[in-house]
C-alpha cells in the first residue's frame, strides 16, 4: 500500500501537450465575452460589470424617454453613433437641423421626427486602458437597448465591435449594385460563432461629408448596428453618405 502510495506520475508516458502537464492560460474577460452570443453576452456583460452597467441601461432608457417626452416631443426615426470622433463646437452634423432636408426627402416630417447623434464617445481597443472600459461599457450598453441605427468609427475600434456581433451583415441591407461598387471598400469580419467571414462595413476614403462633419481626418467606417430599428431609413442615409465619395454633400 505504501509503496502505491508513493507512485508518482511518470512525465515520460505521456506527452508534453498532455492537458495533464499543460499550463493553461487564463482568458481574459475581452476574450471570454468574445465567445459569448445574443443573451449569453448579455448576461454576461451584467455579471462581470455589474452594478455599473446595469445603471449604465437605466440612465439610457430614462434619458431617452425625457429628451423624447419632455423635451423635443419628437419620434426618433434614426439614431447615429461615431466613436472616436474628433469634438468641435461647429460640427454641423451634430445640430438636429442638419438632417431637417434628409428626413424631408424621405417623407417625414422635421417638426415630429429628430435623428439622434452620439458622437462624444471614444475608446481603445486597449484592456489596459482604464478610460477605455467605461466608454466601451456605454456603448455596448447602447447596442443592446437598441440605440444606435447606423455606428461611424475608426477602422480599429469598428472592426473589433464587429468582432462581438454588434454590427450587421450589410449584405442582407445593402443593395447588390452598391455592395459590388464599394467592394474594394468593404470590411469584413470573422465570425467567432460559424467562422465564417461577412461585411460589416463600407470604409469612407476622403468623403466629403466626413470631411464636411469634421469626425475624422483620415479614413473612417460605417456600418449598420445589428437589430436596428428602422433599416430603411438607416440604409438610405449610408447611401446618401456613400454619394459622398463622389464629392458631393448631403
Amino acid at each position: 500500500m505504501d509503496d502505491q502510495k508513493n507512485v508518482m506520475p511518470d512525465r515520460s508516458r505521456t506527452s508534453e501537450d498532455s492537458i495533464l502537464y499543460k499550463k493553461t492560460v487564463p482568458k481574459t474577460e475581452w476574450e471570454k465575452l468574445k465567445e459569448l452570443h445574443g443573451k449569453d453576452k448579455a448576461w454576461y456583460l451584467l455579471q462581470y460589470y455589474g452594478l455599473q452597467t446595469l445603471i449604465a441601461l437605466v440612465l439610457i432608457a430614462v434619458v431617452g424617454y425625457v429628451v423624447i417626452h419632455y423635451v423635443t416631443q419628437k419620434n426618433i426615426a434614426l439614431q447615429i453613433m461615431a466613436v472616436n470622433a474628433v469634438q468641435s463646437e461647429n460640427n454641423p452634423a451634430s445640430e438636429e437641423s442638419y438632417y431637417t432636408d434628409f428626413l424631408t426627402e424621405n417623407g417625414l416630417d422635421p417638426k415630429e421626427n429628430t435623428v439622434l447623434v452620439s458622437c462624444d464617445l471614444g475608446a481603445t481597443t486597449n484592456p489596459d486602458d482604464s478610460a477605455s472600459v467605461e466608454s466601451i461599457q456605454m456603448i455596448q450598453s447602447r447596442f443592446m437597448t437598441g440605440s444606435v441605427d447606423v455606428f461611424f468609427s475608426d477602422y480599429d475600434f469598428f472592426y473589433s465591435l464587429g468582432e462581438f456581433d454588434y454590427l450587421a451583415d450589410i449584405r442582407d441591407y445593402l443593395a447588390d449594385e452598391v455592395l459590388e461598387k464599394y467592394k474594394e471598400d468593404l470590411v469584413y469580419v470573422k465570425s467567432a460563432e460559424t467562422g465564417k467571414e461577412y461585411p460589416i462595413g463600407i470604409t469612407l476614403k476622403q468623403n466629403a461629408w466626413v470631411k464636411e462633419t469634421g469626425w475624422y481626418k483620415d479614413s473612417s467606417v460605417v456600418g449598420l448596428a445589428e437589430g436596428l430599428k428602422d433599416s430603411d431609413l438607416a440604409v438610405k442615409f449610408i447611401e446618401k453618405v456613400l454619394e459622398n465619395q463622389d464629392g458631393h454633400c448631403i
